[in-house]
Protein backbone atom coordinates (compact mmCIF):
# COMPACT_ATOMS: atom_id res chain seq x y z
CA UNK A 1 0.00 0.00 0.00
CA UNK A 2 2.68 2.50 0.99
CA UNK A 3 5.37 1.31 -1.43
CA UNK A 4 3.05 0.84 -4.41
CA UNK A 5 0.88 3.86 -3.70
CA UNK A 6 -2.38 1.91 -3.79
CA UNK A 7 -5.30 3.26 -1.86
CA UNK A 8 -7.85 0.89 -3.40
CA UNK A 9 -6.80 -2.13 -1.31
CA UNK A 10 -8.05 -3.59 1.94
CA UNK A 11 -7.11 -6.95 3.38
CA UNK A 12 -9.06 -9.35 5.57
CA UNK A 13 -6.94 -11.83 7.48
CA UNK A 14 -9.23 -14.63 8.56
CA UNK A 15 -8.12 -17.40 10.85
CA UNK A 16 -6.20 -17.70 14.08
CA UNK A 17 -3.15 -19.76 13.20
CA UNK A 18 0.25 -19.47 14.81
CA UNK A 19 1.24 -16.22 13.03
CA UNK A 20 -2.01 -14.36 13.88
CA UNK A 21 -0.62 -12.11 16.63
CA UNK A 22 2.61 -11.49 14.69
CA UNK A 23 0.59 -10.38 11.64
CA UNK A 24 -1.52 -8.01 13.72
CA UNK A 25 1.65 -6.53 15.24
CA UNK A 26 3.22 -6.18 11.79
CA UNK A 27 0.14 -4.34 10.51
CA UNK A 28 0.48 -1.88 13.42
CA UNK A 29 4.24 -1.52 12.90
CA UNK A 30 3.77 -0.78 9.18
CA UNK A 31 0.91 1.64 9.84
CA UNK A 32 -1.54 -0.51 7.90
CA UNK A 33 -4.23 -0.98 10.53
CA UNK A 34 -6.80 1.01 8.56
CA UNK A 35 -6.25 -1.33 5.58
CA UNK A 36 -6.17 -4.67 7.43
CA UNK A 37 -9.08 -6.34 9.20
CA UNK A 38 -7.98 -9.30 11.34
CA UNK A 39 -11.03 -11.40 12.12
CA UNK A 40 -9.41 -14.27 13.95
CA UNK A 41 -11.21 -17.59 13.62
CA UNK A 42 -14.62 -17.20 12.02
CA UNK A 43 -17.41 -19.78 12.08
CA UNK A 44 -17.52 -22.04 9.02
CA UNK A 45 -20.90 -20.63 8.03
CA UNK A 46 -19.37 -17.14 7.70
CA UNK A 47 -16.45 -18.14 5.45
CA UNK A 48 -18.47 -17.88 2.24
CA UNK A 49 -19.80 -14.44 3.22
CA UNK A 50 -16.31 -13.13 3.92
CA UNK A 51 -14.86 -14.62 0.73
CA UNK A 52 -17.67 -13.05 -1.32
CA UNK A 53 -16.20 -9.64 -0.46
CA UNK A 54 -12.78 -10.52 -1.91
CA UNK A 55 -11.65 -9.52 -5.39
CA UNK A 56 -8.49 -11.62 -4.97
CA UNK A 57 -7.73 -14.38 -2.48
CA UNK A 58 -4.15 -14.94 -1.38
CA UNK A 59 -2.40 -18.05 -0.13
CA UNK A 60 0.89 -16.77 1.24
CA UNK A 61 2.03 -20.08 2.71
CA UNK A 62 5.78 -20.21 2.05
CA UNK A 63 7.70 -22.95 0.33
CA UNK A 64 8.86 -25.58 2.81
CA UNK A 65 8.85 -29.37 2.68
CA UNK A 66 5.38 -29.63 4.26
CA UNK A 67 3.59 -26.84 2.36
CA UNK A 68 4.95 -27.97 -0.99
CA UNK A 69 3.00 -31.23 -0.78
CA UNK A 70 0.03 -30.21 1.40
CA UNK A 71 -3.38 -29.12 0.17
CA UNK A 72 -4.33 -25.89 1.91
CA UNK A 73 -8.00 -25.79 2.93
CA UNK A 74 -8.15 -22.10 2.11
CA UNK A 75 -7.23 -22.76 -1.54
CA UNK A 76 -10.16 -25.16 -1.86
CA UNK A 77 -12.44 -22.69 -0.07
CA UNK A 78 -11.38 -19.95 -2.49
CA UNK A 79 -12.06 -22.26 -5.41
CA UNK A 80 -15.47 -23.35 -4.10
CA UNK A 81 -16.43 -19.68 -3.75
CA UNK A 82 -15.28 -18.87 -7.32
CA UNK A 83 -12.47 -16.54 -6.27
CA UNK A 84 -9.23 -15.97 -8.20
CA UNK A 85 -6.08 -16.85 -6.28
CA UNK A 86 -2.54 -15.57 -5.89
CA UNK A 87 -0.15 -18.04 -4.28
CA UNK A 88 3.50 -18.92 -4.08
CA UNK A 89 4.48 -21.42 -6.76
CA UNK A 90 4.25 -24.66 -4.79
CA UNK A 91 3.63 -28.12 -6.21
CA UNK A 92 0.34 -28.65 -4.41
CA UNK A 93 -0.97 -25.15 -5.20
CA UNK A 94 -0.38 -25.84 -8.89
CA UNK A 95 -2.15 -29.19 -8.64
CA UNK A 96 -5.14 -27.81 -6.74
CA UNK A 97 -5.74 -24.46 -8.44
CA UNK A 98 -4.00 -25.13 -11.78
CA UNK A 99 -4.96 -22.22 -14.07
CA UNK A 100 -7.10 -20.59 -11.38
CA UNK A 101 -4.14 -18.87 -9.73
CA UNK A 102 -1.28 -16.56 -10.49
CA UNK A 103 1.93 -17.98 -9.05
CA UNK A 104 4.65 -15.89 -7.45
CA UNK A 105 8.24 -17.01 -7.03
CA UNK A 106 8.35 -19.03 -3.79
CA UNK A 107 8.83 -16.90 -0.68
CA UNK A 108 9.24 -13.68 -2.71
CA UNK A 109 6.87 -11.19 -1.11
CA UNK A 110 7.52 -8.57 -3.80
CA UNK A 111 6.47 -10.97 -6.55
CA UNK A 112 3.41 -11.97 -4.54
CA UNK A 113 2.46 -8.27 -4.26
CA UNK A 114 3.04 -7.81 -8.02
CA UNK A 115 0.70 -10.71 -8.79
CA UNK A 116 -1.97 -9.34 -6.45
CA UNK A 117 -1.71 -5.97 -8.22
CA UNK A 118 -1.97 -7.61 -11.64
CA UNK A 119 -5.23 -9.28 -10.69
CA UNK A 120 -6.64 -6.21 -8.98
CA UNK A 121 -6.06 -4.31 -12.23
CA UNK A 122 -7.70 -6.97 -14.44
CA UNK A 123 -11.36 -7.61 -13.52
CA UNK A 124 -11.98 -9.70 -16.63
CA UNK A 125 -9.15 -12.08 -15.79
CA UNK A 126 -10.35 -12.30 -12.19
CA UNK A 127 -13.83 -13.28 -13.36
CA UNK A 128 -12.50 -15.97 -15.71
CA UNK A 129 -10.20 -17.39 -13.03
CA UNK A 130 -13.03 -17.42 -10.50
CA UNK A 131 -15.30 -19.30 -12.91
CA UNK A 132 -12.49 -21.74 -13.69
CA UNK A 133 -11.89 -22.34 -9.97
CA UNK A 134 -15.56 -23.02 -9.25
CA UNK A 135 -15.79 -25.53 -12.12
CA UNK A 136 -12.52 -27.22 -11.16
CA UNK A 137 -13.67 -27.50 -7.58
CA UNK A 138 -17.02 -29.02 -8.55
CA UNK A 139 -15.62 -31.38 -11.19
CA UNK A 140 -12.31 -32.46 -9.63
CA UNK A 141 -11.47 -31.19 -6.16
CA UNK A 142 -14.70 -31.62 -4.17
CA UNK A 143 -14.74 -34.31 -1.50
CA UNK A 144 -16.91 -36.73 -3.44
CA UNK A 145 -14.20 -36.97 -6.13
CA UNK A 146 -11.45 -37.78 -3.63
CA UNK A 147 -13.06 -39.73 -0.80
CA UNK A 148 -12.54 -43.12 -2.48
CA UNK A 149 -8.79 -42.59 -2.83
CA UNK A 150 -8.48 -41.65 0.84
CA UNK A 151 -10.55 -44.62 1.99
CA UNK A 152 -8.44 -46.98 -0.15
CA UNK A 153 -5.24 -45.51 1.27
CA UNK A 154 -6.50 -45.97 4.83
CA UNK A 155 -7.50 -49.51 3.93
CA UNK A 156 -3.99 -50.31 2.75
CA UNK A 157 -2.44 -48.73 5.83
CA UNK A 158 -4.75 -50.57 8.22
CA UNK A 159 -4.78 -53.92 6.42
CA UNK A 160 -3.46 -56.82 8.41
CA UNK A 161 -2.00 -59.91 6.88
CA UNK A 162 -2.23 -63.26 8.61
CA UNK A 163 0.82 -64.95 9.85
Amino acid sequence: IHVRGRRDVAFTLAGAGDPFEDLRALARELNLEEHVCSTGRIPDEEVERVLATADVCVCADPLNPLNDISTMNKVLEYMACARPIVAFDLREHRFSAADGALYARPNCDEDLADKIGQLLDDPERRAKMGEYNRQRFLERMAWEHNAGDLIRAYGRLCATTPG
